[in-house]
């Protein structure tokens, strides 16, 4: 009875405790995992050129700087400065052709080539044509010495012809000549015919005549003209040596001689601004006189004429009360 007993509960514990079994799909998931290792991907993916972005944009973040490498930098057009310093000291090369030794190498060679080339070679290269028998034409053409040559000739020219068209009736009250052939007269004649003739004259040995309009209350009289002078017949020649060092206070004081013996005193002489051009070097003299215009007329005539080895840049000519005071600026070369 106990035994039929046992064996009616284990048959219901059996029954009770029986399980459905669970049946597991290997495809399903093997089709999960690789959704999910997609989703990762693309995560990474847009992770990585979101912060690409970053860094072309603003640039590598100093405590990055270093660690990406060159390759990439260059792909996204980021700027890393620890890279760049290292590349300058490495040797960076430019698009202008080669490292920027071998730039500095090229530029020291091309200097010792020029260093070693003569003169010669350096004025053809500069200007070909100055290596041929160029005719020179105008003043601004000429060598230093053909200069004070036409300043000699001009000066003494522009004298004469002033005192040849120069009625007696015609005062001046400036009178100012500049080198090459400019000049400025302001003046007054006692009568209308005197002022007309007197222009007229100066008209006709000027290439450049202007008179400037004169105010409604001006008298007839007035006198006001300025332009540039013919000068002809001028030998280029006159002054063919420089003026050498030793020589230089006598030339100053053979000039104050020529002057003395026209009653002309020149003062001023003995201080002169000195300009260094290297191969010469030019002495510029401003001397000032009160003598009158028939004694320094007298004076730049001797003076044109003479061996003197000094050119004159400007002379200006003011009625200063009863006295006419003169300042002129003499010039000369002097080599060493």
């Amino acid at each position: 009875m106990i035994h039929l007993n046992l064996i009616d509960a284990a048959e219901r514990l059996s029954t009770v405790e029986t399980v459905a079994p669970v049946r597991v799909s290997l495809a399903e998931r093997s089709k999960k995992s690789r959704r999910k290792f997609a989703t990762v991907l693309v995560a990474a993916l847009f992770a990585v050129v979101g912060f690409s972005c970053f860094l072309s944009v603003c640039g590598v973040p100093e405590p990055l700087q270093g660690i990406f490498p060159a390759s990439y930098l260059n792909l996204i057009g980021a700027e890393d400065p620890s890279l760049k310093e290292v590349r300058l000291q490495a040797g960076q090369r430019t698009s202008a052709g080669g490292s920027l030794e071998a730039q500095a190498a090229n530029a020291a060679a091309v200097a010792r080539q020029r260093e070693a080339m003569t003169t010669k070679q350096i004025v053809g290269e500069i200007n070909p044509q100055a290596l041929y028998n160029n005719k020179r034409t105008d003043y601004n053409s000429y060598l230093p010495l053909e200069k004070m040559s036409y300043q000699k000739a001009s000066f003494g020219q522009f004298f004469a012809f002033l005192t040849a068209a120069t009625p007696d009736d015609v005062g001046f009250s400036d009178c100012v000549y500049s080198a090459p052939n400019f000049f400025y007269i302001r003046g007054v004649a006692a009568k209308p015919v005197s002022q007309r003739s007197f222009l007229d004259r100066v008209k006709a040995v000027s290439v450049d005549f202007r008179t400037p309009p004169l105010p409604e209350n001006a008298p007839a009289t007035d006198i006001t003209a300025f332009g540039q002078y013919t000068v002809s017949k001028v030998d280029l020649g006159s002054v063919n040596k420089f003026v050498t060092s030793a020589e230089a206070a006598n030339e100053v004081k053979t000039l104050k001689s020529l002057a003395s013996s026209s009653k002309v005193q020149l003062n001023g002489l003995d201080k002169p601004a000195i300009e260094d051009f290297g191969v010469y070097k030019r002495y510029s003299f401003k001397a000032t006189t009160s003598a009158d215009f028939s004694d320094l007329q007298a004076f730049v005539a001797a003076y044109a004429a003479s061996p003197v080895k000094m050119g004159v840049q400007q002379v200006e000519m003011k009625q200063a009360k009863k006295d006419l005071v003169s300042t002129i600026r003499f010039e000369m070369f002097v080599v060493p």
